[in-house]
Parts: structure tokens; C-alpha cells; sequence
């Protein structure tokens, strides 16, 4: 009688498909996880070499007066390797000032700076899929190669 038990526990496809997907949903966070640290390793290498090269450049050419204005320079150029979107506002704002100022058009209607990321997306779309299903755990267990993502136009 226990091993009947035993046997029909091992082969309950709820349980063993809860199992799965914990273990898959695990992987895919820390997928994710990893991914974040990457690029925070890589804005900050990116801005840190900018910046650095830039303030190199400035105090070898002589072209900013002050100190203060080559650090100032140095951390735009910086800011804006490590986080072009950030640059792109700031620069943004300062074309408008200086187009209010001045009285003259902006033209940055062909900018085209944001872009889809459709491994990043799905890599998403998994981790939702598989919080969902552990929340309401009906019908069969997600699987990864089943997994369609809806295509948007």
C-alpha cells in the first residue's frame, strides 16, 4: 500500500510539473539577474573610459579655460556612454533652451535611439508566463520549446 503512494506521487503531472517550472523560472531569474549586472558592469566601464579619455583630451588640447568646465565636459561625455538615453534628454533640453533662446526650429525628428530588445522581451514573457502558472497551476506545465510570443506589428 505505501509503495502504491509513493508511486503515485512521483507520477503526479501537477506536482512534477510544479517542480519543473520552479526550477525553470529559477533559471530564467537568474538569467535575467545576470544580465542586469553585465550591463551595469558595462555603462560603468563605458562612462568611466569616456569620461577618463575626454578629460585626457581636454587638459592635453587646452581647449576648455577652467578646470571645473573640463570636468564638467568629461562627465557629460561620460554620462552619455553609459546612458545615451540620459545624454540624449539633457541634450534635448539643452537645444530647446538654446532654440527658445535663439528663436530658431529643433530638427531631431529622425532620431531613432530607442530599440527593441526581443531576447530580453522573452526572456520577460517566460518568467510571466511561468509566475502565472505557478500561481494557478491548471492544465499542463509550460514548457520553454512550446512557447510562442505574440507578434506585434
Amino acid at each position: 500500500m505505501a509503495d502504491q503512494s509513493r508511486t503515485s506521487l512521483r507520477h503526479d503531472p501537477v506536482s512534477s510539473g510544479i517542480a519543473r517550472v520552479r526550477r525553470q523560472l529559477r533559471r530564467l531569474e537568474a538569467l535575467a539577474a545576470q544580465h542586469r549586472l553585465r550591463k551595469r558592469i558595462v555603462r560603468a566601464l563605458r562612462g568611466g573610459a569616456g569620461g577618463g579619455t575626454t578629460l585626457l583630451v581636454l587638459m592635453k588640447a587646452k581647449i576648455v579655460g577652467s578646470l571645473a568646465g573640463k570636468l564638467a565636459i568629461a562627465a557629460l561625455v561620460g554620462l552619455g556612454l553609459a546612458w545615451p538615453l540620459v545624454a540624449l534628454a539633457i541634450l534635448a533640453i539643452v537645444v530647446m533652451v538654446a532654440s527658445i533662446l535663439s528663436c530658431e526650429s529643433t530638427d531631431l525628428d529622425g532620431c531613432d535611439c530607442i530599440r527593441s530588445n526581443p531576447r530580453r522581451a522573452r526572456l520577460k514573457a517566460l518568467i510571466k508566463q511561468r509566475r502565472a502558472w505557478l500561481a494557478a497551476p491548471s492544465g499542463p506545465a509550460p514548457r520553454i520549446r512550446d512557447f510562442r510570443m505574440s507578434r506585434s506589428p
